[in-house]
């Protein structure tokens, strides 16, 4: 559980910030997007593609997903999100994808997180 929380605190506050002050959601709007986006990265990028791929494999699938799921949530709830904003949110979250897999990787946060 603790892994999930890490994960969705870091991306919560990369991506609610970031379409919040892109576009014209509302709050509300931001986090759902932002939660339902990690369940998903987190069921398919953490617990499949991480254990059986590795960091580099699982960091680019969930910059993947994120550039879809957000292009994706923007075209359907109408928001103006641009490309280069897109870019900016896919790159920040394969950042924080990339350090998180990491952190995740780390005996230490193995046995705190247990």
């Amino acid at each position: 559980m603790g892994k999930f929380l890490v994960k969705l605190f870091v991306n919560g506050a990369i991506a609610v910030s970031l379409l919040y002050w892109f576009t014209e959601a509302s709050l509300l709007s931001c986090i759902t997007a932002s939660v339902v986006f990690t369940l998903i990265a987190y069921a398919i990028g953490d617990q499949f593609i991480l254990r059986t791929a590795g960091n580099g494999v699982a960091t680019t699938a969930d910059a993947v997903m994120a550039f879809v799921y957000f292009w994706a949530v923007a075209y359907i709830m109408d928001w103006s999100l641009s490309w280069t904003e897109l870019l900016t949110l896919t790159l920040l979250l394969g950042i924080a994808e990339f350090m998180i897999h990491r952190l995740m990787r780390m005996d230490s946060f193995r046995q705190f997180s247990k």
